[in-house]
């Protein structure tokens, strides 16, 4: 069979399940306007601003993309007790349908970040936020629901952004939780505890995060295959999928294969969101039965059309479909 008709039923088969979401959830705000002059107290431009939205970021955004995939995404994290906490908290309960165990916090801010556009370009960003750890009964409270959850649950997804919800203790406890109930674990990791995650059954970095943190220098394909394989022997996981940027994906797998595909752009508006919606399709995709290979090749198609959106936005089986058959069509 084909790869795109592999795709294509995968893309039948997802949706339905219950996916819990652990990790630093993020308000997007996006100021959009127009630039026609230039500012005479510094040499920057002037934008006149025309529009303002919100928009979910950080893990609230994966549960955004697994929610817009027909899964039940189940949310937990932490944000300020703020205008922008409750603000997000609201588009997250009108964005999913899923549970939410999202807990105020009154010692930090809620983490927002402020991308200006111009011309449909993005221009500039502000970010507010803190990286202080979160206080520990906060976590537990969080390890208690999950334990009793588990059994319910098809695959977790763990979306760490070193802004304080993860500190190395409360993954430990993540991880038992997962083990004991036989859980498939996709890890989106930044660089504080990055070799935390032993075992899980997807670590996805990006091409810059895994090549630092082996302090390895990775410029060609030799070299991202040596890297992911020396990522995967260290990390004792089952699976390693590390995104590219513009040249696309690579995976090594739980049978040792190493895999390449190239990214699937038509244009590049807005990379902003890309990482989420990858390892949302990922996990979408394999609890519904796909290999991690397959699994992959959709999850590409995902981040792709992401790049050729404007501001953080989540993809549709309908749009995964159709970018799975435009390229059969021009492949």
């Amino acid at each position: 069979m084909a790869a795109h008709e592999r795709y294509l039923d995968l893309l039948n088969a997802i949706g339905g399940r219950r996916i819990a979401v652990i990790g630093d959830v993020m308000l997007d705000r996006s100021v959009f306007g127009d630039v026609e002059r230039l500012s005479a107290e510094a040499p920057i431009p002037i934008v006149d601003v025309t529009e303002e939205t919100f928009q979910l970021g950080g893990a609230a955004n994966v549960v955004n993309n697994l929610n817009a995939l027909g899964e039940d995404p189940v949310l937990f994290s932490v944000i300020g007790d703020d205008q922008d906490g409750y603000r997000l908290l609201d588009l997250v309960g009108k964005s999913t349908r899923g549970e939410q165990f999202i807990f105020p916090d009154a010692s930090r801010p809620t983490t927002v970040k402020m991308r200006m556009f111009a011309q449909s370009r993005q221009i500039a960003r502000a970010d507010f936020e803190t990286r202080a750890p979160v206080d520990e009964t906060i976590w537990s409270k969080m390890t208690t629901i999950l334990n009793d959850i588990a059994p319910t649950l098809s695959a977790l997804i763990i979306e760490d952004y070193n802004k304080g919800l993860l500190p190395s203790p409360f993954i430990d406890e993540i991880l038992k939780i997962a083990k004991r109930h036989g859980l498939m674990v996709l890890v989106d990791p930044k660089f504080d505890n990055f070799f935390s995650y032993q075992g899980v059954t997807v670590f996805k970095p990006n091409l810059r995060e895994a090549s630092e943190a082996l302090a390895m220098r990775v410029s060609n394909k030799n070299e991202i295959e040596t890297a992911i394989r020396a990522l995967r022997e260290r990390m004792a996981c089952d699976n390693v999928m590390v995104t590219l940027g513009a040249d696309g994906v690579a995976l090594v797998d739980s049978e040792d294969r190493f895999a390449t595909l190239p990214a699937f752009v038509r244009v590049v508006n807005d990379p902003a969101g890309a990482g989420d919606t990858v390892i949302s399709v990922m996990a979408s995709a394999m609890a519904a039965g796909g290999s991690p290979l397959d699994a992959m090749g959709i999850a590409n198609y995902g981040g792709g059309l992401i790049c050729e959106k404007v501001g953080i936005q989540p993809v549709t089986p309908t749009e995964l479909r159709a970018a799975v058959l435009r390229h059969a069509d021009e492949g």
